[in-house]
């Protein structure tokens, strides 16, 4: 470790206080193994019952233009390298180890070698997935020996590319501030203002509306592109973009809106600050960016034939995910990856239920939320 940057000391350090922490709340642990447990299986149930030789088919057709999906895998790898290793940088330079003396070649020997790991994941990554749809189709052998050299080909060249992109990116002096990207709101949003927090959701806005205009969720849009079909309808086409956009616009501002209400509880940790203030001052802004993702989302699969109800039922669905994660953000708003690992055991606990006693599952959502404020209201 000697040859390394000290902060992966610091990161084996925390695991370590992780690994305790979780044997001392070993019913939480158990909950959480349970719940991966499920995910497993649910995961298993829904690959036995895909149709591997159409989705084969597919494949087929991609490996038969290896340079296109070559091109979109080293995009992939491009954008995920690229934005792992500018954080970690940053992190570096200006974060808790910005003031040691740590030498130059130290911290580019460490920036080489988490890129060459998070590459080497997602090289294994993409291979599972690859060799899991060969699982349950008769004829991979058409397809996965082209698809799996060109992913790992594409991968690790984007990912070259990505670290030293990265490289050069933070390298350079900081630009003015006053020729960054702006975070004020086209559109003026009236009643957002919270009594006695009249600012936090203009806060949060602010901080989507950095993170979207800053490039935020971009591989996740390139991703997207890259799964629009050519041969759509012109509405069903735009469609299928509109529900897509706005879906990932609205993960990343519920995301931005989660990361103020963590950030906002060191802010406001001196202040006597009743909690149902905080919550409702906290929900305003995700609960606007949810009517408009809901409204455009449920247009979108209008645009593509989807009947009143069933855009109706997406909206709901988005909402009362969206609710469970608030709720479970205010609860463990000083260890926000404990909720979201929570958020997502808890919503495959409902699918599973919802196996076994079919739609009365979705009761047990609400359960959750009024539980999680419960307990997120007795915390100091």
């Amino acid at each position: 470790m000697a040859a390394l940057h000290p902060y992966f000391r610091e990161q084996q350090l925390v695991l370590r206080n992780r690994i305790t922490g979780a044997w001392r709340r070993w019913p939480e642990t158990l909950f959480h193994a349970i719940a991966w447990t499920v995910l497993a299986g649910v995961a298993v149930w829904a690959l036995r019952r895909l149709d591997g030789d159409r989705i084969g088919l597919a494949l087929r057709f991609v490996a038969e233009q290896p340079l296109p999906a070559g091109l979109g895998f080293a995009m992939l790898g491009f954008m995920l390298i690229r934005s792992h290793t500018l954080s970690l940088a940053q992190e570096l330079r200006h974060g808790w180890w910005g003031a040691m003396p740590v030498a130059a070649s130290t911290t580019r020997r460490s920036l080489l070698l988490t890129s060459l790991l998070f590459t080497t994941l997602a090289n294994l990554a993409g291979a599972g997935v690859l060799l899991g749809i060969a699982a349950v189709s008769r004829k991979s052998q058409h397809w996965l020996p082209v698809l799996l050299l060109t992913h790992t080909v594409g991968l690790w060249l984007g990912a070259a590319l990505g670290h030293a992109s990265a490289r050069r990116t933070h390298a350079r002096p900081p630009r003015p501030r006053e020729r960054d990207h702006s975070s004020a709101p086209v559109v003026p949003m009236p009643g957002q203002h919270a009594a006695g927090l009249r600012h936090f959701p203009e806060w949060q806005r602010r901080d989507a509306l950095r993170r979207w205009r800053s490039g935020g969720r971009v591989w996740q849009l390139g991703a997207f592109a890259l799964l629009i079909p050519g041969n759509e309808g012109l509405l069903s086409l735009a469609g299928l973009i509109l529900l897509g956009i706005s879906l990932i616009w609205y993960g990343l501002a519920l995301r931005a809106s989660e990361d103020v209400i963590v950030r906002s509880t060191a802010l406001f940790a001196a202040l006597p600050l009743p909690f149902p203030r905080l919550a409702h001052a906290s929900v305003r802004y995700p609960f606007a960016a949810w009517l408009c993702a809901a409204a455009l989302g449920g247009a979108g699969m209008g645009m593509q034939g989807a009947t009143i109800p069933v855009a109706i039922g997406y909206g709901l669905v988005l909402g009362a995910a969206s609710a469970l994660a608030l709720a479970l953000t205010l609860r463990y708003r000083n260890r926000p990856r404990t909720a979201r690992v929570r958020v997502v055991a808890e919503i495959l606990l409902v699918i599973s239920l919802a196996q076994v006693i079919g739609v009365f599952a979705v009761l047990a959502i609400p359960a959750l939320i009024v539980r999680h404020y419960q307990v997120a209201r007795s915390l100091r």
